[in-house]
């Protein structure tokens, strides 16, 4: 701690003195130590907010006592600080620890927060880039900050950082409208569902259209739905489960428009032996991302994938339920498992089912 003050005061003073070259000779000869961010950001902080606390004679005087040079002093500081890639962290962070009525007065001297952005998206730093939103919707407006977010959700899907694209989502429906899907179209069976089981596909995939409604779209919040709809058509496309179980967690996206699209499954038997290899249902983990995956296609009443992943599974009490209510569905289910000579680990599964599903039968007759 001794060494950061003496580092910290030391660099401050050959600032305030006007020494360039000695301050910038001393931050290069530093930059390798631990804490050496934290650092500059401590004297951006300090010059800044004696830049504030002259501006504003109320509050207490800071540890730089001339304030007739605090503005220079400001650009000053960040002009030494800009030699360095710890520059664009250093002065959101420092924005982030300061009221946003002074922003205005830090990006003059820092920079505008457009441009600031704009370098970290080009570096692919899209952590740091993230926090510069904030300060771009108060310096820039909402407009120009939602632009911005939309770009960098589209890049951190690319990149499948979910985490950091669930917050510009929850960043970009805060400033917009909020909007709900509704589903109102019918949840009963169709023959193509039939088709899926016993057929290979033999007829093109039909566009249907969703009942559901969203309320008052803006053009921003559209653009975030299209934005995640198109994602969840590429991890569904290409059974990418791993990372779309990532992807519903960090977005909370709801899959219930994807069940006439891209996740459809062409017929029972690829969609088991695919998604089964896709899963590799050997590890914790993979087991952990199918449980999860099962309990939101059931949410969502997803039934070919439901029947997929409770099959890999073993999840019987969730087959029974389904089953018990379409024996239909069930002769279907239970001729294609037994047909494939690659199924056979699953015949113990459909003989308990047979069971359960013959004594609640006898059950309901008598």
């Amino acid at each position: 701690m001794n060494e950061q003050l003496n580092f910290f005061y030391s660099l401050l003073l050959f600032w305030q003195r006007d020494k360039k070259e000695e301050a910038l000779r001393l931050a290069q000869l530093s930059a390798e130590k631990p804490h050496f961010s934290h650092c500059l950001e401590w004297l951006l902080f300090t010059v800044f907010e004696a830049d504030i606390s002259g501006k504003n004679p109320s509050k207490n005087q800071s540890v730089i006592p001339n304030h007739s040079t605090n503005s220079s002093l400001l650009d000053k500081t960040c002009d030494l600080i800009r030699n360095f890639p710890e520059y664009f962290d250093v002065v959101v962070s420092v924005a982030r620890k300061t009221d946003g009525r002074h922003w205005a007065d830090l990006f003059a001297a820092a920079g505008r927060s457009t441009e600031l952005f704009e370098e970290c998206f080009q570096r692919r730093w899209y952590r740091t880039a993230a926090c510069y939103i904030l300060v771009i919707a108060k310096l820039e407006g909402p407009a120009v900050s939602q632009y911005c977010a939309l770009r960098l959700l589209q890049a951190t899907l690319d990149e499948s950082l979910y985490e950091l694209a669930g917050e510009l989502v929850r960043f970009l429906l805060r400033s917009g409208r909020e909007y709900e899907p509704t589903t109102t179209d019918s949840e009963k069976l169709s023959p193509r569902f039939f088709g899926y089981f016993l057929f290979p596909s033999s007829y093109r995939r039909q566009t249907l259209e969703s009942k559901g409604s969203f309320k008052e779209l803006s053009a921003h919040v559209a653009s975030v739905k299209n934005i995640l709809e198109s994602h969840a058509s590429y991890l569904m496309s290409g059974k990418e489960l791993s990372k779309l179980v990532a992807f519903v967690k960090g977005t909370q996206f709801d899959l219930v428009r994807e069940r006439y699209g891209s996740a459809r499954l062409d017929n029972f038997a690829s969609g088991l032996e695919l998604i089964r290899q896709k899963l590799q249902m050997e590890t914790l983990q993979s087991r952990l991302d199918a449980e999860f995956l099962l309990s939101h296609m059931c949410s969502v009443k997803f039934k070919e994938w439901i029947v997929v992943l409770a099959t890999l599974l073993r999840r019987s009490e969730v087959l029974f339920d389904l089953f018990r209510h379409d024996l239909r569905l069930w002769k279907a289910y239970n001729i294609t498992l037994k047909s494939h000579p690659s199924f056979v680990e699953y015949h113990d599964l459909v003989e308990s089912l047979d069971e359960k599903l013959s004594s609640a039968s006898n059950s309901e007759e008598t």
